[in-house]
């Protein structure tokens, strides 16, 4: 006796895995959306470059290099983000600010991490101070990090 292939069943049972590709495929792009979000504005508030990216094949592909707490880190960006990064510095693949410092992810990350309890602490201690100080200080980071202290640190005569 012969059997059948249910054809009917094997394109339903296809379709479904593609709705489930699809799903996944919104769910993964939407979580490198608010990636790419954030890293524009941390290209905002952190010297930054972006070139394009000579490792892809695909055209659009960029590279963002930022300096966080003196250390490279960069990111690729993908062409349907690109909009966001208006504000950055666009440079050719080979500018000197766009060269990769051999850092690798893991070093990365744990950069950030370490870099972030810098500045959680030095918040901390800062916690007498009032909240519109507190903002000036977090919007004069870069003055801060050159060594202009004095502006932030020395106290308000009232």
């Amino acid at each position: 006796m012969t059997q059948y292939l249910d054809h009917t069943g094997v394109a339903r049972k296809l379709l479904d895995q593609q709705g489930d590709i699809n799903r996944l495929t919104e769910e993964r792009d939407g979580a490198y959306r608010e990636r790419a979000q954030l890293l524009a504005l941390l290209a905002s508030l952190q010297p930054s470059v972006i070139a394009p990216a000579p490792d892809v094949d695909e055209d659009g592909w960029q590279i963002l290099y930022l300096w966080i707490g003196g250390k490279q880190a960069s990111w690729h960006i993908a062409p349907r983000d690109a909009e966001l990064y208006a504000h950055v510095e666009h440079v050719p693949a080979d500018d000197r600010r766009a060269q990769w410092d051999g850092h690798t992810t893991e070093q990365k990350y744990d950069h950030i991490g370490q870099h972030a309890a810098r500045l959680y602490a030095e918040a901390r201690g800062r916690a007498g101070t009032p909240a519109n100080e507190q903002y000036r200080f977090a919007t004069t980071w870069s003055e801060y990090h050159a060594g202009r202290r004095a502006a932030v640190d020395e106290p308000k005569e009232q």
